[in-house]
């Protein structure tokens, strides 16, 4: 329950207003609350790439603008864009696309945001989900592909798996739990804004309210991560 009370979920109707559903689950906040979340931590490690290979020489993420296309001599990267194999398949648009000219190396970025339930399935389906593009470019431009998946819980936990891909998306730990307070930041924007037009109404109860809260919170304050399953 959430707020104390056992009551449906007042954006979709359709399911019991929970912090989970809330952060993570409902389809009517998907095209705002979430995208806009999802589209924070893209910023973020399109960030990371754009200072790697040299397009950039700042880590201030304030004023950093996505663009869909840049190219320069070390590196081309494109964000949510089709990539053309000249194959028509379904998944051609990673959230990020990566050419490393130097090492002749394509690197597909999906980032996910979900809830524990979600976890491990969201992880394994982002990973295998452009295996048949990552083949493709493979023979295209005769070099090495990989696919990472950067998921997490919107309170912040991760699979055993994510230190690893976070090491070959050369995250800092500083940069990781920077991202982690922005997902945070974000979650608690969107479930705090529902609390606050239920107390408004008058329909919320202090108790209620502490705990829907708390939850959030304490993720807060954790400085990186929290491993969930090996």
């Amino acid at each position: 329950m959430f707020f104390g009370e056992s009551a449906p979920c007042p954006h979709c109707q359709a399911h019991t207003r929970t912090v989970d559903h809330l952060a993570s689950r409902c389809e009517r906040i998907l095209s705002f609350d979430y995208t806009k979340r999802h589209n924070e931590v893209v910023r973020c490690i399109h960030l990371l790439m754009c200072n790697k290979y040299g397009f950039r020489r700042t880590r201030k993420i304030r004023g950093h603008s996505v663009q869909e296309v840049i190219e320069n001599e070390h590196a081309e990267i494109r964000v949510d864009t089709r990539i053309h194999t000249g194959t028509k398949i379904a998944h051609d648009k990673p959230d990020i696309f990566v050419r490393d000219k130097k090492r002749n190396e394509i690197t597909l970025i999906e980032v996910g945001i979900k809830s524990q339930e979600q976890l491990l399935t969201t992880e394994t389906t982002k990973l295998r989900k452009y295996d048949l593009l990552a083949g493709l470019l493979a023979q295209n431009y005769k070099c090495k592909t990989k696919v990472i998946p950067y998921v997490m819980t919107w309170d912040g936990i991760v699979t055993g798996c994510h230190k690893r891909y976070v090491k070959e998306l050369g995250l800092t730990s500083s940069i990781e739990a920077y991202i982690q307070s922005i997902v945070l930041k974000e979650t608690f924007s969107t479930v705090s804004f529902d609390r606050r037009r239920r107390e408004a109404e008058g329909r919320t109860t202090q108790e209620g309210s502490e705990y829907a809260i708390s939850r959030l919170l304490a993720a807060m304050s954790t400085s990186e991560p929290q491993s969930y399953i090996a």
